[in-house]
């Protein structure tokens, strides 16, 4: 398990809010036309895999090109790295950069519909969600990262949102201001737990 603690902005100065993974799969998602600078993505995937996460990204351009490239340049990332496809057409080396890649969706869907369902099913194989939602085009999320966001935290999954503007609150999870492994600055969204070892504690 990997303990996370990043404190809580009307918490007293000695409280945290705490939480635990399981350092299996970390998703790297975010607007198709967002950029990530590699310094930063190269930094982020380190700081993971020296966790011991494993990677799922998808085969979109934007934030998940930019992973994608980061993934590929050293072995150690790439053998632990997934690219999750909606499409056969991006299964090319061209795409994957030369990562494990495969369709991940029923045939016969449409784009829209296969597109949805592929960011379904990574944020289910995910423990935790890095997020670049904005797209520099509108100023907006995306609709790709409103989705992910919202089925990472309707299945009690953290999310760290690297955006300038905090997620919007909601009685299902705590929105924290936080720096991500000492990387990028960004919002925890934490979800409540249910059950115990769920999701978050505060000592």
């Amino acid at each position: 398990m990997v303990t996370i603690t990043c404190a809580a902005p009307e918490a007293a100065e000695k409280q945290r809010l705490v939480f635990r993974v399981r350092e299996r799969a970390a998703l790297f998602a975010g607007s198709r036309n967002g950029y990530v600078d590699p310094e930063l993505a190269e930094r982020l995937v380190a700081a993971l895999a020296e966790s011991g996460f494993s990677f799922l990204v998808g085969c979109a351009t934007g934030v998940d090109a930019c992973f994608r490239l980061t993934l590929a340049e050293r072995t150690s990332w790439s053998e632990s790295a997934f690219v999750a496809c909606a499409f056969a057409d991006r299964l090319r080396s061209s795409e994957s950069r030369g990562l494990f890649a495969s369709v991940v969706v029923p045939e016969g869907l449409s784009p829209a519909a296969a597109l949805r369902r592929r960011t379904l099913w990574m944020v289910k194989r995910a423990e935790l969600v890095v997020l670049f939602p904005d797209d520099p085009l509108t100023g907006r999320w995306g609709r790709g990262s409103t989705l992910a966001f919202r089925a990472a935290t309707e299945q009690l999954k953290p999310v760290f949102v690297v955006s300038s503007t905090a997620p919007p609150q909601s009685p299902v999870y705590r929105v924290v201001p936080a720096r991500l492994f000492d990387v990028a600055d960004g919002w925890w969204a934490v979800p409540h737990p249910v059950a115990a070892g769920t999701c978050d504690e505060e000592v």
